[in-house]
Order: structure tokens, then C-alpha cells, then sequence
């Protein structure tokens, strides 16, 4: 009995062969492709324009660490919420509440980082696999982005690098949740939502739930210097506006 293969001509095997070894090759570098764009070592530290950029690479989140992929989030668990912290900061801002939405979603990354305390360093997108830098394109607010930022404390004195990634963009309740990225000081989550005043205002509401191992720095330390550094941040983003 002949076989499938005996029937075919040797032009034929050739041309399938050749085609199997092109989609073998393809599915080899699109492989080799995605890891080298998640993995740490791809990080390009020419693109993060601040003093102490070293930072960056070597801090918590990153130490023992090869790939982005293999960070994760630390929302705050609803059981556990006894042994959480909570902190409401609130602003009036005279605006629509639609504008400002928009805006909390697509700011540019310039704008949203232009104070003292806080310094962009890049952002990984896990859905699209890539590293975006202050100066690259940027399409806007995304699940899935890991953001790292420098929070210069104590007039500069302190550097402090933190990794959150956003978990949730509400469009319905115009709220974002991100958490902290594990192995950083605190774990637990904060909010971002937007709501209608009676007088036509929007009032902005931020909420942070967070835990560390110390109930000294979270009781005393970090609930001031976290406020100035949410002012800071929804402020970049209301003067963007103007």
C-alpha cells in the first residue's frame, strides 16, 4: 500500500518542508522576540532622564528578578481589610466631569510627572509586551501597565522608587484602581474616582487601603508624605488642562 508521502512528488516535500522550516523560524523569533522585550535586562536606563537612574533597576521589586512577567500585584484582600490602613484624599475641581475623565485616561506621561516629588522612570505594558519611556508614544492609560516611579522625599534627600500596575479602568463609574507591585514597602490598592457635585463641580476622591510591616511608618510617616504626593499628582493633571 502506498503512503500519503510516497504519492508526492520530491517537489512537493520540498515545498512543504520549506514552508514548515519558515513557520518553525517565525514561531522561534517571535519567541525569542516577546521574552527579550519582558525581560529586565531590556530595561535601556539612557531613555530615564534623572539623577540616580540606577535606582530604576536596582530596588526591591527587581532584585532576583528576570522577567516583568514575573511581577504581580498586591491588592488589598476584602477578609483581611482589619489589617489595612485607610486614607481619603479629596478634591473640588470646577470642571466636567467627562473632560477630566478623558484626561485621567490619555494625559501625556510629561504632564503627568512634571512636579518635584514625583519622577517618571518607564512603564511595561503586559498586554502589549513593551517598555515605554517619558519620551516614547503613548497611547494612554491601559490595564495591565506596571508604572515605576522615584518619589524624591525630604527635599531630595530621600529617593524612593514604587511599582503599582493598574488593575481596573471603570469608564461606567469613572473610577481607576492600581496596586502596589510585591516586595515594595506597602502593599494594598488605591482608587481614583470621579463624581458630580450638587453645584455642577466634580469632586475628585482618592483612596488608598495599604498595609507595610511597620505600623510606626504607616501610622505616622506615610499617610503625610503619601497626601503630598497624591496633591502633586491630581494637580499635574488639573493644570494640564489649562
Amino acid at each position: 500500500m502506498e503512503t500519503f508521502f510516497s504519492k508526492m512528488t520530491t517537489n512537493k516535500i520540498k515545498y512543504i518542508l520549506r514552508y514548515l522550516i519558515i513557520f518553525f523560524y517565525f514561531l522561534l523569533f517571535f519567541s525569542i522576540n516577546s521574552y527579550s522585550q519582558s525581560s529586565i535586562s531590556s530595561i535601556n536606563l539612557d531613555k530615564i532622564f534623572q539623577k540616580r537612574k540606577i535606582k530604576f533597576i536596582k530596588n526591591s521589586y527587581l532584585k532576583k528578578t528576570k522577567s516583568f512577567l514575573e511581577l504581580y500585584p498586591t491588592c488589598y484582600e476584602k477578609e483581611d481589610i482589619d489589617n489595612y490602613n485607610i486614607q481619603n484624599d479629596s478634591y473640588i475641581v470646577d470642571e466636567d466631569i467627562n473632560v477630566l475623565w478623558n484626561q485621567y485616561k490619555n494625559i501625556d506621561l510629561k504632564s503627568a510627572y512634571s512636579g518635584k516629588l514625583v519622577k517618571f522612570g518607564f512603564l511595561y505594558s503586559t498586554i502589549k509586551n513593551k517598555l515605554v519611556y517619558i519620551n516614547d508614544d503613548y497611547s494612554g492609560l491601559e490595564v495591565g501597565q506596571i508604572v515605576f516611579i522615584r518619589l524624591d522625599l525630604l527635599k531630595g534627600i530621600k529617593k524612593l522608587v514604587v511599582a503599582y500596575e493598574v488593575t481596573d479602568i471603570d469608564d461606567e463609574n469613572k473610577s481607576i484602581q492600581f496596586c502596589y507591585i510585591k516586595n515594595g514597602i506597602s502593599e494594598g490598592s488605591q482608587t481614583i474616582s470621579l463624581s458630580n457635585t450638587q453645584n455642577g463641580k466634580t469632586k475628585i476622591t482618592h483612596n488608598t487601603i495599604f498595609k507595610s510591616n511597620s505600623k510606626f511608618r504607616d501610622k505616622w510617616i506615610y499617610p503625610k508624605f503619601h497626601s503630598r504626593v497624591v496633591k502633586e499628582l491630581h494637580k499635574n493633571l488639573i493644570s494640564s488642562l489649562k
